[in-house]
């Protein structure tokens, strides 16, 4: 065999583990949590798009030609974004959904990989799912006895949460749990419906049981609707002989489900809270204003928390989501996006519609990708990458080549993806264009991990009483990344907190102060906090010029009419 023909065959298995490892770091530790996983998430997938330029013909065609036209639109959103940092962080994220969507889709002609990938996802399921039963029955009502007994003002709204005993399993969010398992669900049942023995389909419909039933816990509406589009999809695959019956039984569960939940939510906003779908038409009234007076590219990406609080009204929630993640995309980075987001949409369903007509067995790897998409029209898993790079897979893996008959063997198409494919001069440039571009990717996700990493610390130093090591922490965080304006509005609130008395303590505190509002000027609350800075060192006209800025980022808010002083908790 040929030296190349056996590299080609290693790079199939070499992706199948980065994607194997990525979804399980995904699931397990959620990068939205963890700023470590997340930079490891990346630097895999910056590994993955290595491997991918290192095949050629069909596969260093990363993306369809059209999109390359829409980059010099991407790249001006992201330069006229008032947080750089922000719209760097939103722009590389992007690169990582469409980075997993890459790799599921060149292995989705590698029907051995593909299935290992599936059944790995099924068991991430069952572990989520787990984790939110032993929240739910275990670890909250311990929580929440613990709380009780240490007595306190400042924890109903913690009470209150733990009490309705939703569960999030490793998220963040019941939602992000209802939406992870909208996805794996049907999975699961095409998993039980090609199990070879009953031994292994029983295990399998205990596994469909127990993610059914922490879904049910999360008693999330967005989820459970974007479950029952999963499974109606589904069901030409899982039941062909039954689709009509077994449409009708997601529905009436559906129906009934969601009246369930409505009832529950209802009881549980008799406690601190509001109405969740009061609070999601705000967030999409909000955010189509945004887009009404930012058309052309946005207000940028990473900042629609900041502007959002400019369009608050009475009774509306604060919130970094507009809980639409197509309309916040389209108010971060512009009306040009439609046109992605609309032929994506058009390439997907007419892939869904061939695969519902076959009822073959990539329908339920569609179907799970069209509940991701569907649950993103009412909430924003879109933005947390636990749930989101696993949905990227799916998605890449059901819009990519149908597997072969035999088992491991590539679909016809993939032929072209042999290494002697293609001029050996344009194989080369691709791939050392690509390491350069993985090089700067990984490089900015691990310093922004760390300095991320390096402020929470600090936050949990400081809650903890020690002071000075938070102060240290937060300046290392400012020296890991100098363009974020986190860690000197740390530095800023610290010095306004503990070290207002000590005159170089004082003149670190206003510079701080001054660079976050500098590298954040659409941020209320960094205003504010210059404005403290100005009013203490006796200059009244910029300190009142300060504080108007603010009033006017957040006109609701109470702490910039009055003039008070900001707690550590940063606000809008």
């Amino acid at each position: 065999m040929p030296p190349d023909a056996g590299r080609a065959g290693r790079i199939p298995l070499l992706l199948a583990a980065v994607c194997c490892a990525l979804l399980t770091l995904a699931v397990l530790l959620p990068p939205e949590i963890d700023p470590l996983t997340r930079a490891a998430c990346k630097v895999l997938l910056a590994g993955g798009a290595c491997l991918l330029a290192a095949e050629a013909g069909e596969h260093t065609r990363f993306l369809p030609a059209w999109t390359w036209s829409l980059l010099p639109f991407a790249a001006v959103s992201i330069a006229a974004a008032p947080g750089r940092a922000g719209a760097l962080d939103e722009a590389s994220d992007a690169c990582a959904l469409v980075l997993a969507a890459l790799a599921g889709r060149r292995l989705a002609s590698e029907s051995r990989v593909r299935e290992v990938m599936i059944a790995l996802i099924v068991t991430l399921a069952c572990v989520a799912a787990l984790r939110a039963v032993v929240q739910h029955h275990w670890i909250y009502p311990m929580e929440v006895r613990a709380l009780r007994a240490g007595g306190g003002g400042d924890t109903a709204l913690i009470l209150a949460r733990l009490e309705a005993g939703r569960p999030s399993g490793p998220f963040t969010l019941p939602a992000a749990l209802g939406g992870f398992l909208a996805m794996t669900l049907p999975l699961t049942l095409a998993l039980m419906k090609r199990a070879p023995g009953g031994a292994a389909r029983s295990g399998i419909l205990l596994a469909s049981l127990v993610q059914g039933y922490a879904l049910f816990l999360a008693r999330s509406i967005g989820a459970l609707a974007a479950t029952a589009a999963s499974m109606l999809l589904a069901l030409p695959f899982l039941a062909p002989r039954r689709a009509a019956a077994g449409r009708w039984g997601v529905l009436v569960l559906a129906v009934a489900g969601t009246a369930f939940f409505l009832h529950a939510r209802r009881v549980e906003i008799g406690s601190p809270g509001a109405d969740p779908f009061v609070l999601r038409a705000g967030n999409w009234n909000a955010a189509v204003r945004m887009i009404r007076d930012h058309p052309l590219f946005g207000t940028g990406p990473g900042s629609f928390g900041t502007f959002y609080p400019r369009y608050i009204e009475p009774g509306m929630n604060e919130t970094r989501y507009a809980h639409n993640s197509y309309l916040q995309v389209l108010a971060g980075w512009g009306v040009w996006a439609i046109v992605p987001l609309a032929l994506f949409a058009g390439s997907f369903g007419a892939r869904l519609r061939q695969a519902w007509r076959a009822g073959g067995a990539d329908l339920p790897v569609l179907a799970a990708g069209a509940g991701f998409l569907a649950h993103n029209l009412v909430d924003f898993t879109a933005f947390l990458p636990g749930v989101a790079l696993p949905a990227a897979l799916l998605l890449g893996a059901g819009m990519g080549p149908r597997p072969a008959a035999g088992p491991g063997v590539a679909d016809s198409r993939s032929a072209a993806s042999h290494p002697n494919a293609g001029p050996r001069a344009a194989r080369r440039a691709i791939a050392a264009l690509t390491l350069a571009l993985a090089l700067g990717f990984s490089a900015h996700a691990v310093m922004a991990a760390l300095s991320q990493d390096l402020l929470e610390r600090a936050g949990t130093a400081a809650v903890g009483g020690d002071t000075n090591e938070a102060l240290r922490l937060a300046r290392a965080a400012a020296r890991r990344r100098p363009g974020d304006p986190s860690p000197p509005a740390f530095i800023a609130e610290w010095v306004l907190a503990h070290g207002m008395k000590d005159g170089a303590l004082r003149e670190e505190g206003e510079r701080a102060a001054l660079r976050a509002a500098g590298l954040d000027p659409e941020s209320a609350i960094r205003h504010f906090t210059v404005s403290l800075y100005h009013s203490a060192a006796g200059r009244p006209a910029d300190a009142h010029r300060e504080l108007l800025t603010a009033r006017l980022l957040y006109p609701l808010k109470d702490l910039y009419r009055a003039g008070g002083r900001p707690g550590r908790t940063e606000a809008p």
